[in-house]
């Protein structure tokens, strides 16, 4: 369209020069070293465009060759962004051998081999094929400028994912060491030392984990909850309760308020043979909140004085008549202070209210110990069929279906 625009402008110029110089066609004389050449404007004219041509033509056959190199190039690279999508798209779909080749086949030829070379690393590592990862890794981080973090993280997720926590701690600290902050790079450092029990640096990582981007609050509170959970249920399992209270006063209120984080303080001081400190903590807990949870861990608890700890149940079971949870807990409460009748009640009520397989099976091992034995056994099948989900849909047995059919015909008979 512009081609045409410039051949009517071209012939509208033509037409208006002319129309002015027909009448006087004009005179140019140019003067060289002594030799004069004369000509009239027109063919002077039309030197000048064959000039100008010539010239634009010397230009493009000069650079005709870097021209033609440029647009290979660009093809390249073209065909490398291509070949990198469909490898991502087989990555996606399973097919990571494929995947593997499709990536590295034109890697050379793209703008950014280290995307496809992590590409690779990743595919070969599905694959199990650990040596060809760790050679991918080692293309990615020669074809980097100077920016290392991408091909570390990656080595230390895949470390990670083999549960090689050591040696992705490992290529993380060279991370750190070089001075490249990375927001990933701390979430993975906060994995493994959580991992480790390494508690002391997890909690000297929180001020960069809340300074850095890209991480929100609710997910480093969660960080944080987390670190002491698995404080206290370390410090339960190594029967240790110094460190159990140690975790338990270190942590901030916003954490000591959390429900998860009581009951689990609760139980850590239980494994402990502290009952007092435990029962005193759900107390709180139920006072201020009302949670089925921490209900059903009050029941959980071997006070030297079971009575006491019956009275205050019992006391919320009039504020909460029909809580298939506290009537559970009610009665094993009852059953640790031998008061075994009214434990049963408390049961059967429970189970009426709303089954669940541990209140049949307490009240079936309840009512075995009491030598009923059949309504056990039918309380036990019970708690198997709600833990299972369904009855098995199993045939008749051969003797029983002979004598229904006899009892079918006997009918009929009569």
């Amino acid at each position: 369209m512009k081609r045409a625009w410039y051949a009517a402008a071209a012939l509208v110029i033509g037409a208006l020069l002319a129309e002015l110089l027909l009448p006087d066609p004009g005179h140019v004389a140019l003067s060289l070293r002594g030799v004069i050449v004369d000509m009239s404007v027109p063919v002077f004219i039309v030197l000048i465009v064959a000039l100008y041509a010539g010239i634009r033509l010397a230009v493009r056959l000069v650079q005709a060759r870097r021209l033609l190199q440029e647009a290979q190039a660009a093809r390249r690279r073209d065909r490398a962004r291509r070949s990198l999508y469909q490898g991502l798209l087989e990555l996606s779909q399973g097919d990571w051998r494929t995947a593997e080749d499709t990536v590295t086949r034109s890697a050379r030829d793209s703008e950014s081999p280290l995307v496809h070379y992590l590409v690779a690393a990743r595919a070969a590592d599905l694959q199990g094929e650990r040596a060809r990862c760790e050679d991918w890794l080692t293309k990615a981080l020669d074809s980097t400028a100077g920016d290392r973090a991408p091909v570390l993280i990656t080595q230390a997720e895949i470390l990670l994912r083999h549960k090689q926590s050591q040696a992705a701690l490992t290529v993380l600290q060279q991370l750190e060491t070089s001075g490249e902050h990375n927001t990933r790079a701390l979430v993975l450092l906060a994995r493994i030392y959580r991992q480790t029990g390494d508690w002391e640096r997890l909690q000297q990582l929180e001020p960069r984990l809340r300074s850095a981007r890209g991480i929100s609050e609710a997910t480093i509170d969660e960080i944080v909850v987390q670190i002491y959970l698995d404080r206290l249920k370390a410090a339960g399992s190594a029967l240790q309760f110094a460190q159990v209270e140690a975790a338990w006063e270190a942590a901030p209120d916003s954490v000591t308020r959390r429900t998860d984080v009581v009951i689990a303080y609760a139980r850590a001081a239980m494994a402990c043979r502290e009952q007092r400190p435990a029962a005193r903590a759900l107390r709180d807990l139920l006072n201020r909140q009302w949670d089925e949870a921490a209900v059903l861990a009050f029941g959980e608890l071997e006070p030297d004085d079971p009575l006491e700890a019956l009275d205050t149940a019992e006391k919320w079971l009039r504020k909460h008549p029909e809580d298939p949870a506290l009537l559970l807990t009610c009665a094993r409460l009852c059953t640790r202070a031998e008061l075994y009748g009214k434990a049963r009640s408390y049961l059967e009520a429970s189970a009426l209210i709303r089954p669940r397989p541990e209140t049949l099976h307490t009240l079936a091992t309840l009512l075995e110990q009491l030598g009923e034995r059949d309504r056990a056994f039918r309380a036990m099948s019970e708690a198997l069929v709600l833990a299972v989900g369904r009855r098995p849909n199993l045939p008749k047995m051969r003797a029983q279906r002979l004598l229904d059919r006899r009892q079918h015909t006997d009918r009929r008979r009569s």
